[in-house]
């Protein structure tokens, strides 16, 4: 099947992209892990590598948001300042002349308290620093939104390796005794040698095939265990069964279910992240807004002849101010003015893209319908293929035992019955996955 190894070759990119250093020291057996989906989605959030980042970018957000904040809260500095003169500072006084004035030895110390009483940009970037964060949050969801649908096709696929599996081994059971009673036939002269060649041939490939759907089912089982975040040494085991996804697979609720595209996970990101491009425009233009902001200073001053600043009697001469600092942008030759340009025109390409997005997603939502439509389809012509063709093959096998048909038809009807198994395992597959492609673009959030 073209799909199918298409799809293995993918997986198999991506194992080793991602494949991690094998431990030499022999790994301790542990028990199996039960899953059914919701149980394997739900281990995915909290071990998958892409959710564990996403999740950490959502507290650097938070981090950044309590940063700016205190930026607008009283700052206190300490400061201390030693000098020690080698030469004395000469100060020229008319009538007196040239004169030494100050101490070989000053040490200052200084305390400020500062606080931001207005500023625009502040204001403004404490909203947009907000903004970042609710993006954060929305990206986040995305993400675990698409990790969900990742591991619910590496389920599905896993589930349909081992049904091909499944009845791959008990074709290969009644094959292997077909051989078997072709030789006994054979040795009473019933029937030629080439027929139990032809047995024997058939059981081969099916071997073959069977070696091949198994390489195919541990592809499977790794990318499913990558996804989830699951470790090397730990071993699990699915407990939905296909069964189970098939039933709830509504085709008529899931073609007339109605699509708000303004609720979408994609557009609803969009939203985030065109807001943050608007508070940037915001922020670039608080550039011409002044600035206020007070002060509060404290200043002890020691000045000495002898080194001796630890001793209590000597004196300290102490200083205290308080003010305010009013900061006006008057002229910035026009770079204040080309950064609000630039902002200004980042919100105008937000509304193309806007709109991209809308019909992009209209053209997503039409096309998935129609896959899923088409996907179902084939999935039920397949089904019904594959039990037509498992019942002529278990009726020619009947006649060919009580040789009311030939080697030819047998084999006819093999072949028939194996490529209508691979069809059918892949049409599976396929509704599925289209299923789920179908219901994230149609999810409102």
């Amino acid at each position: 099947m073209q799909f199918t190894k298409t799809l293995i070759r993918s997986i198999i990119i991506l194992l080793a992209c991602h494949s991690a250093p094998v431990s030499a020291q022999p790994q301790v057996k542990l028990k199996p892990l039960e899953f059914t989906l919701q149980q394997a989605q739900d281990f995915a959030y909290e071990n998958n590598y892409d959710l564990k980042n996403s999740a950490t970018d959502v507290l650097i957000a938070r981090k950044m948001v309590k940063q700016n904040t205190a930026i607008g809260l009283p700052q206190i500095n300490g400061e201390a300042d030693y000098m020690d003169y080698l030469q004395i500072p000469t100060v020229l006084i008319p009538g007196f002349g040239a004169l030494q004035m100050g101490a070989e030895f000053n040490l200052t110390g200084k305390l400020s308290l500062t606080q931001l009483i207005y500023s625009g940009q502040y204001l403004v970037g404490l909203q947009t620093a907000k903004a970042y964060l609710e993006t954060a949050k929305q990206k986040n969801l995305k993400d675990k939104v698409d990790v969900r649908d990742q591991v619910a096709n590496a389920y599905y696929m896993l589930l349909v390796a081992d049904e091909a599996i499944k009845i791959l081994d008990s074709t290969y059971v009644v094959v292997s005794r077909l051989v078997v009673e072709a030789r006994k036939a054979q040795e009473q002269g019933l029937i030629e040698d080439i027929d139990v060649d032809q047995a024997d041939l058939n059981r081969s490939n099916l071997e073959a095939q069977l070696t091949d759907t198994k390489s195919s089912r541990n592809v499977a089982y790794a990318n499913l265990k990558f996804v989830i975040g699951l470790k090397d040494n730990q071993e699990m085991v699915l407990t939905n069964n296909l069964d189970y996804f098939l039933a709830q697979v509504d085709r008529d609720a899931l073609i007339n279910q109605p699509f708000d595209f303004k609720r979408n996970i994609d557009y609803t990101l969009l939203q985030k992240s065109d807001y943050l491009t608007l508070m940037q425009y915001k922020l670039s233009k608080t550039a011409y807004q002044p600035t206020l902001a007070g002060f509060l200073g404290m200043q002890a001053n020691a000045m000495r002849t002898e080194w001796n600043f630890t001793d209590p009697h000597q004196p300290w001469y102490q200083t205290t101010n308080w003010g305010l600092q009013l900061q006006v942008p008057i002229w910035s030759s026009g770079s204040r003015k080309y950064a609000v340009d630039q902002a200004r025109l980042n919100v105008e390409k937000t509304k193309v893209t806007d709109e991209k997005m809308r019909v992009g997603l209209e053209l997503q939502v039409e096309t998935a319908r129609k896959d899923f439509s088409n996907a179902y389809a084939i999935y039920m012509n397949q089904k019904k293929g594959f039990e037509i063709a498992l019942k002529i093959y278990t009726k020619t096998m009947t006649k060919y035992r009580q040789g009311l048909a030939s080697s030819t038809d047998l084999n006819q009807r093999y072949s028939q019955f194996l490529v209508t198994n691979n069809s059918y395992m892949q049409s599976i597959f396929g509704v599925l996955s289209q299923k789920t492609r179908l219901n994230k673009l149609l999810e409102q959030f």
